[in-house]
């Protein structure tokens, strides 16, 4: 069904000239994608999580790109929650799988006729995706910034090799000395 525009003038006669149908756009999307010999589609383009839309059990499936974390819970959790938002998952059914650091949530048929449920999910997927650029970008030159103020510090932040004098002994602990708990016990 095509979206409806509703224009607000005040001299409007009837609601036909209120509401103005839109022809719908046939949107492109592009994603990272692969397709599994078993019919599953694999979505890569998250910098946190792998996205598994399987159609055979109508399910979706995340798993974390490399290791567990807070962050990557959270965004699993932001995932799911925009696709029930967004109506394309039933929210009783988000539950941990049974792969570690996976979670799942099975999704209905479409009921109208020519409509794809994979293609909505993708559809959606990408939105969820384009609303996350933002922090991967801001991560990656966050991470590209700390890198080269280690790598070549300002003047303030550095000292040359000998401006800071050389002292025998340093810090509270003596260089060959062994320490206390180590050295202390019944020697019989």
């Amino acid at each position: 069904m095509p979206p409806i525009k509703i224009n607000v003038t005040p001299d409007a006669k009837s609601a036909k000239e209120l509401a103005e149908i839109e022809e719908p756009q046939d949107p492109q999307i592009s994603l990272i994608a692969r397709k599994t010999l078993d019919g599953q589609i694999m979505i890569m383009d998250h910098r946190d999580i792998d996205i598994i839309i399987d159609t055979g059990n109508k399910k979706i499936i995340t798993f974390p790109k490399d290791e567990m974390s807070d962050e990557v819970y959270q965004t699993q959790d932001k995932y799911f929650h925009h696709l029930a938002n967004e109506g394309v998952i039933d929210r009783s059914s988000v539950h941990s799988g049974n792969i570690f650091a996976s979670i799942q949530a099975k999704y209905p048929e479409a009921l109208d006729e020519g409509v794809s449920a994979a293609q909505i999910i993708l559809l959606s997927t990408y939105k969820f995706i384009e609303e996350e650029r933002p922090r991967f970008e801001l991560e990656e030159w966050y991470e590209n910034e700390l890198e080269d103020w280690y790598a070549h510090p300002t003047d303030e932040d550095s000292t040359e090799l000998g401006e800071v004098p050389e002292e025998p002994e340093k810090g509270s602990l003596a260089p060959y000395g062994v320490r206390r708990y180590l050295g202390t016990g019944p020697y019989e």
